[in-house]
């Protein structure tokens, strides 16, 4: 019983972030706060031509267009649809060529060791249970691949502006 009420409690939890993120307009906060970010993971991943990426969390594709746009093969996965719609608006619009799949960052439906290159930029550290998204990266990153994540600090001014709503939330 403990087991179907904490699945029925996941999913509830998943279903909030999935309606906050669509809410508003996130593709253009992204512009404006973290433009710069997804070329700077991309850049210290050492993302090149055919390699196979894949960005988690990916939101309206900060990372994975710029991934994209230097060639690499990419797919960007995230949570909500109309995230990744914004998304694929973006990357038209830049020429970016990649594919775009809603998938939860817990449980990924990709194979083991599929990508050279794992990313994730202000995304995959929302998710809800921190050691199943860790065990998801290492899985379909292929041993000797790379792992990128750009994250948010408790410390900074993000950070401390969500511990500040928390208790609102």
């Amino acid at each position: 019983m403990r087991g179907a009420v904490m699945g029925e409690m996941n999913d509830k939890v998943k279903a909030g972030h999935r309606k906050t993120w669509a809410l508003g307009d996130y593709p253009a906060l992204a512009a404006d706060v973290i433009p710069e970010l997804g070329r700077v993971i991309v850049q210290a991943s050492g993302v090149k031509p055919g390699d196979r990426v894949l960005d988690i969390a990916a939101g309206s594709g900060n990372a994975a267009i710029n991934a994209a746009l230097t060639g690499a093969d990419v797919v960007a996965s995230d949570l909500t649809p109309e995230l990744l719609e914004a998304g694929r608006k973006e990357a038209a619009r830049r020429g970016a060529h990649l594919e775009w799949r809603e998938a939860d960052a817990e449980a990924l439906p990709f194979g083991d060791g599929e990508f050279d290159v794992v990313l994730s930029c202000v995304g995959i550290m929302f998710a809800p249970h921190h050691q199943a998204a860790a065990d998801e990266l290492l899985r379909v990153c292929r041993p000797g691949g790379t792992i990128g994540l750009l994250n948010w600090t408790p410390e900074g001014f993000i950070g401390q502006m969500f511990a500040t709503m928390r208790p609102y939330a």
